[in-house]
């Protein structure tokens, strides 16, 4: 059975995508649990004075979770973390096969939102299906795009995505592969073949080389109708914390369809 787990911040209120969420986890018969991480104040009797209501709403958020679930035929639970470390969902989303969260681009707080799902891909955590809050549509996985560049990242992206991938409609394949040294630089995987192997007849499109490759990639997904699209994280570690590669750090702050994202 094919575990999800979604980050929920605004319970009992959920945005529209969230209803494509329990769609496509009951089209997958999958566990899909829900999840609500609120940040703990260090402050002891705060806390204390705090915990009675704090299990009312957990109650609440549960029964609410678990009829949406019903609603839906899907098998879920509903999970609250209250801690002080805001990367906890990178933790708990380990034993999921993916996790899904909002990507806060038009909201105020968008750079704290950015600096949370960097740190979720960079801590290893599974890989991620990511709306932006200024996605207002169904989440749908009909037709999907790769942003391939034969890179390991986007190879586990692929693999993750793949229950996705087999009931897609149409797959697209965006070649932005460049070529190696023969003898020296590692083989091309054989991303062709793989996902013949598994009756995804994807479409491949070249994708050359260009200066703003994030924009790019976004504008050739909107111009194939993409739902949703495919894509490694890649970047380099420095003193300060990770540092993503220009087109991972653009789409994920100008993104407007979900993205699939590894690391």
């Amino acid at each position: 059975m094919l575990d999800i787990i979604v980050k929920v911040d605004h319970a009992p209120s959920h945005p529209a995508w969230l209803d494509g969420v329990l769609a496509l986890a009951r089209r997958q018969q999958a566990f899909l649990t829900g999840l609500q991480v609120t940040v703990a104040c260090l402050d002891t009797s705060d806390t204390i004075a705090r915990s009675a209501g704090d299990n009312d709403d957990r109650a609440h958020g549960r029964r609410w979770w678990l009829e949406l679930c019903r609603k839906a035929d899907v098998n879920g639970e509903w999970e609250v973390i209250h801690t002080a470390i805001p990367e906890v969902f990178a933790k708990r989303s380990c034993l999921a096969d993916f996790g899904i969260c909002e990507l806060r681009i038009g909201a105020a707080d968008a750079p704290a939102g950015l600096h949370e799902v960097t740190h979720t891909l960079f801590a290893h955590a599974v890989p991620m299906l990511l709306v932006p809050d200024i996605f207002y549509g169904n989440l749908r996985t009909d037709r999907i795009v790769i942003a391939w560049n034969g890179a390991a990242e986007i190879a586990h992206a692929i693999q993750a995505a793949l229950p996705l991938l087999t009931q897609a409609s149409e797959v697209h394949v965006l070649d932005g592969e460049r070529s190696g040294l023969p003898g020296i630089s590692p083989p091309s995987l054989p991303l062709r073949t793989w996902l013949q192997r598994h009756n995804i007849a994807a479409q491949w499109h070249p994708f050359p080389a260009e200066h703003d490759e994030g924009p790019a990639l976004l504008a050739t997904a909107k111009a194939l109708c993409a739902d949703l699209m495919v894509m490694g994280a890649w970047g380099r570690m420095r003193a300060g914390g990770p540092a993503l590669g220009g087109a991972t750090r653009w789409l994920l702050e100008h993104a407007t369809l979900p993205l699939f994202v590894s690391r």
